[in-house]
């Protein structure tokens, strides 16, 4: 005789309304794998607010409260960024889920573990015209990893066993599971709620006792090609993949070619089967450059080290940290003038590995399509980015990186390395005599230097012109090379000072926002580093519920009163041409007047103005002593920029 399966009950809230029933299973599915949660208010969305209440009441979420639906996006991608894990941002039903696009676009691209929570009104009121109804499933179709939708009525709150795959909490665990699985990024859960959406009072003899809200968490599985980026890694360290160190290879002439076609004939000659097991692969020597964009997985950086290559490396690949191979004033080489040492050091390249996502200069991006230069791009997991119909192919394991880069040949990483601080001399000439042409007053490039290797938080760089200011003029480890004592290697360990930046569509929008979670997932200050417009595009930051915890964040606004950046595109010559002056002022400039100083007053922040680098200096210090938010400014003159660039070009004939 058999009996029929009762349903699998951890806690008992069968006094409860529907929607909060259904809104706490879906928290413990979140709770799994999730610690953070960012909460815009909102009526149809009540149900979440009270349950992720309950939640944080029992230790199992931390919530933050925003009132603008995009900041909260935006907050909980500076979250998730610092975290490496994946946070939620919960909205009502309407506008409020649409204007969490930008950064779903954002996450998407640069493979962030976003989850977008948005509660919908049921669906027998789709149609009819109902206020804040619109059809909300599938609105990030091709933004997201998955998205999984649960009606109230027909999602299962009491699971049939501990494994129920369609009991709500397990569907959700395994969407996050898609956030964070071998190609990381945002996902949607879309929630339609029906009335009453406020809990019950319940009777004395149901009192909610303390609930079990995380059961056994969903892991998440990464898949990158031969084993996990740290078990790589280990491998490189430990000699497996490239078998007897790179620095034992005998030395090959880097500007001997025919020596290099001689080591690479006799190495095509050799049977494998005849070489000896313990030797590993053997590796041509070849001229390769390892470019390093945003996110660049750290195990390529030691592989480079290992194989002797130069580091092309913008900031927020966090190759720039250390002195294992990173180039100064890369740039510069790249696009040095035809017959100049730099320009042939450049032109003698002859393949590439791409790790990450570059973005910042288009000389990079020239170099990498080059039709005599083969690249690849190293990729232990999926980039929603990458496209199949790039010259380059992907490659996502290290030992086939390695043997297609091969073994630097001698004098290769020191070729570089003296250009690069060649070029790095111009630079900071060139700045100097800015200042002294502009009589002391300081240019935007100067500051973004200053600001990048003075900070000793996580800095954020807001997209546009200050962060390719910083990947042209800074040396983040300039106070390590030039100290005499201190350690010359291992910098990029130092958390403290790692460069955070949003890559995936570069966008303007978010960024103070950003910045204000990568703070309240530290626990640290951060300073973010951003333009005039960029902190005005992303003003509502400011605005924190007085309820919340406010982020300690310093904001460095480099306010040149417009976009600097389109002067020194192709826009800046049409400006040049008669007639055209304000047309491409009024359309790509867009001056500004803004008085940041009363700004920040209405905010309730603290504010200090900077007019030289002492007094920028001391705007930074003292970072102990502060909480919350502090705004500095400074101003700087973006009409000067086209010209400093068009010296330093002139400058590099010479490099």
């Amino acid at each position: 005789m058999t009996t029929s399966r009762r349903p699998f009950r951890e806690f008992d809230d069968s006094y409860d309304v529907e929607s909060l029933r259904l809104a706490r299973r879906v928290i413990r599915g979140l709770t799994m794998s999730m610690r953070h949660i960012v909460l815009a208010p909102g009526s149809r969305s009540a149900p979440m607010a009270y349950a992720l209440r309950e939640a944080e009441d029992l230790g199992a979420i931390t919530v933050h409260v925003r009132i603008d639906e995009r900041s909260a996006a935006f907050t909980a991608l500076g979250i998730a960024l610092a975290t490496k894990s994946p946070v939620g941002v919960v909205t009502t039903s309407g506008t409020a889920a649409g204007n969490l696009l930008p950064a779903m676009m954002e996450a998407d691209l640069s493979g962030v573990p976003l989850v977008a929570i948005t509660a919908d009104r049921p669906e027998e009121l789709h149609g009819t015209g109902a206020n804040q109804t619109a059809w909300q499933q599938g609105m990030f179709a091709g933004r997201v990893r998955d998205e999984i939708h649960l009606e109230q009525g027909e999602a299962r709150l009491e699971p049939e066993s501990r494994d129920d795959m369609l009991a709500a909490e397990t569907q959700v665990g395994l969407l996050l599971r898609v956030a964070t699985g071998s190609s990381p990024g945002p996902v949607h859960l879309n929630i339609g709620f029906r009335d009453p959406l406020v809990p019950s009072e319940p009777a004395a003899a149901h009192q909610p006792g303390a609930q079990r809200w995380a059961r056994t968490p969903f892991v998440p599985r990464r898949v990158t090609g031969t084993g996990s980026p740290e078990q790589l890694r280990a491998e490189i360290i430990g000699g497996e993949i490239l078998g007897d160190r790179a620095a034992d290879r005998p030395a090959v002439d880097a500007q001997d070619p025919a020596a290099a076609e001689r080591t690479e004939g006799n190495r095509e000659a050799q049977d494998p089967a005849q070489a000896p097991a313990e030797s590993g692969p053997q590796l041509a020597p070849r001229r390769t450059v390892f470019v390093m964009g945003a996110e660049a997985p750290a195990e390529a950086r030691e592989l480079a080290r290992r194989l002797g290559h130069p580091l092309l490396a913008e900031p927020s690949s966090d190759a720039r940290w250390s002195d294992l191979g990173a180039i100064q004033g890369y740039r510069l080489i790249l696009q040095a003038p035809e017959g100049s040492p730099a320009s042939e050091l450049a032109g003698s390249i002859e393949r590439v590995v791409v790790a990450g996502r570059p973005t910042l200069t288009r000389p990079v991006q020239q170099l990498i399509n080059r039709a005599d230069v083969e690249a690849v791009q190293y990729a232990p997991g999926g980039e929603a980015w990458f496209d199949h119909r790039l010259a380059r192919r992907r490659l996502a394991d290290l030992p086939s990186i390695a043997l297609f880069a091969g073994v630097a040949p001698a004098g290769w990483q020191d070729a570089w390395s003296e250009r690069g601080l060649a070029a790095q001399r111009l630079i900071d000439a060139a700045l100097t005599e800015q200042e002294t042409l502009a009589q002391g007053e300081l240019s935007s490039v100067r500051v973004a230097q200053f600001v990048a290797e003075t900070v000793k938080t996580p800095l954020l760089l807001g997209s546009s012109s200050v962060i390719r200011d910083v990947d042209l003029a800074a040396v983040l480890n300039r106070s390590v090379l030039e100290s005499e004592s201190g350690p010359r290697s291992r910098v990029a360990d130092d958390g403290g000072r790692r460069v955070y930046a949003m890559r995936g569509l570069a966008g303007i929008d978010g960024n103070l926002s950003a910045a204000s979670g990568i703070a309240l997932a530290r626990n640290t200050r951060v300073t973010a580093l951003v333009g005039d417009l960029t902190f005005l595009h992303d003003v509502n930051a400011l605005l924190v519920p007085a309820t919340e915890r406010e982020p300690d964040l310093d904001i460095v606004v480099v306010n040149d009163s417009g976009g600097a950046i389109f002067d020194q595109l192709e826009h800046g010559a049409v400006g040049r041409r008669e007639g055209q002056a304000e047309t491409v002022e009024r359309f790509f400039g867009t001056p500004q007047t803004v008085d940041i100083e009363a700004l920040a007053d209405a905010y309730g922040h603290e504010y200090h103005f900077a007019d030289d680098l002492e007094s920028l200096g001391e705007g930074l210090s003292g970072i102990e002593d502060r909480i919350g938010i502090r705004i500095i400014e400074v101003r700087t003159d973006r009409t000067v920029l086209r010209d400093f660039h068009a010296r330093l070009r002139s400058a590099s004939e010479h490099l």
